[in-house]
Parts: C-alpha cells; sequence; structure tokens
C-alpha cells in the first residue's frame, strides 16, 4: 500500500468502527465520537510528522556532534613518520646518526636546556651534566663527523636512554 493508502484505510477504519461502536451502545456516543476524533487527529499528527520528517533533510545538533565518534585518518603526520624514519635510518650507518639523527637531537636537546637557562653551546659542562653522557655524546656541537660513513649506527637502547634523557630533563 502506498504512504497516502495506509493512513486513508487506517482512518476508514477507525470510523467505520466507531460507528458500530456508536450504533451498539447509543448512550455513549458522544465518548465514542471523543475517542474517534482523538485517534483521527493522532492519525493526521502522524502523516503530518511524516511528511515533515522526508520534506527536511536530518542534521546533527551540536549535542549530537560532540559525542559522535572521532574519525581517525588512516594516515600518519608528516613529522612522525621523518623521526621514525630518522630513527631507522640512524640504527643502520654512521652516517645518518651524524647527519640526520643528531641534529634532530640537538634541536630537542637546546630547547630542553634552554627551559633551564642551559645554552648548550655557551654552558657545555652544564649541558653534559643536564643531559647525561649518552645523550651529552649524541647532542654536543663538537661532535666529530664519523671517519667511516657506512660504518654501523647505533643500537637502538642507546637512542632509546637518549630519549628517555630528554623526556626526564623536559619533565623536571
Amino acid at each position: 500500500m502506498s504512504r497516502v493508502g495506509r493512513p486513508i484505510a487506517v482512518a476508514a477504519t477507525v470510523t467505520i468502527t466507531a460507528a458500530l461502536v456508536a450504533l451498539a451502545v447509543p448512550g455513549q456516543a458522544h465518548l465514542v465520537a471523543h475517542v474517534w476524533l482523538v485517534l483521527v487527529l493522532a492519525l493526521a499528527l502522524a502523516v503530518a510528522l511524516g511528511r515533515l520528517r522526508r520534506a527536511i533533510p536530518p542534521r546533527r545538533s551540536a549535542f549530537d556532534a560532540a559525542f559522535a565518534p572521532v574519525a581517525r585518518s588512516g594516515s600518519r603526520p608528516a613529522t612522525l613518520a621523518r623521526v621514525e624514519r630518522e630513527v631507522t635510518l640512524a640504527t643502520g650507518t654512521a652516517f645518518d646518526v651524524h647527519f640526520r639523527l643528531c641534529p634532530a637531537l640537538r634541536d630537542v636537546a637546546s630547547g630542553v636546556l634552554a627551559r633551564h637557562g642551559v645554552d648548550l653551546r655557551r654552558s657545555p659542562t652544564r649541558a653534559e651534566l643536564l643531559l647525561g653522557p649518552t645523550t651529552w655524546e649524541l647532542v654536543r656541537p663538537d661532535r666529530p663527523a664519523p671517519e667511516d660513513r657506512a660504518a654501523p649506527g647505533l643500537p637502538i637502547a642507546t637512542i632509546e636512554q637518549a630519549i628517555d634523557d630528554l623526556e626526564r630533563l623536559a619533565c623536571s
């Protein structure tokens, strides 16, 4: 049955039923008429709301949007991918340690040390004391370039130690 035909069929059924009840119980005709009117008006309201719902495009309220799950993109941030690549390369060759990883760590160390009022280049003794020997060896400004660029890089444990030292200092 169509969208228009179903409400009409229901209204006709309610009307016929109300007429039969009014004939069967003539003393209650006014009550039957009131019930019939309420049912027909409820049906008309349902039809009107259905048409209104179809006519107005749905939109989410700000409340619903605030609780909607956040769609996560499948891509990783470019900076994170770059840092991961530098760390991976640094475990391979001494060249990558010196020319990729150390400058990145040096930038981070300079920022962390600046929060403690220490300049990496002007106060190397104080910087070494705060950073620890492992991290200092990687970030010191006078670190010489490797003689053999193809020599093995750093073990991941050494890189993790440097990151831990920087995090410890940043949080203190």
